[in-house]
């Protein structure tokens, strides 16, 4: 590869806004993340927090857990999910 090799200018701009956006990213999570936890013990739920922040609802999930905040409903799937009654499973 080239060492004097530079992209078009079209695809250095979007580099570079990507970058100044990560950057950005990266520089503010923390804190986000900071109040994310405040609201998850105020009450917000998982899905609120994934919609807000554009996060998926698995990262609140874990941080939830993480900080020992209560569920709001029993988990339906995985290895902590109620197993289904035999009646539920013929109806």
């Amino acid at each position: 590869m080239p060492k004097d090799y530079e992209p078009p200018r079209d695809a250095a701009d979007t580099f570079a806004r990507y970058k100044a956006h990560y950057e950005g990213e990266r520089a503010l999570k923390p804190e986000m993340l900071e109040y994310a936890d405040r609201e998850l013990k105020a009450g917000a739920t998982v899905g609120q927090l994934a919609a807000w922040t554009g996060l998926t609802p698995e990262v609140f999930r874990r941080r939830a857990r993480a900080l020992g905040v209560e569920r709001k409903r029993p988990p339906t799937v995985g290895k902590l999910a109620r197993p289904a009654s035999s009646e539920e499973k013929t109806a």
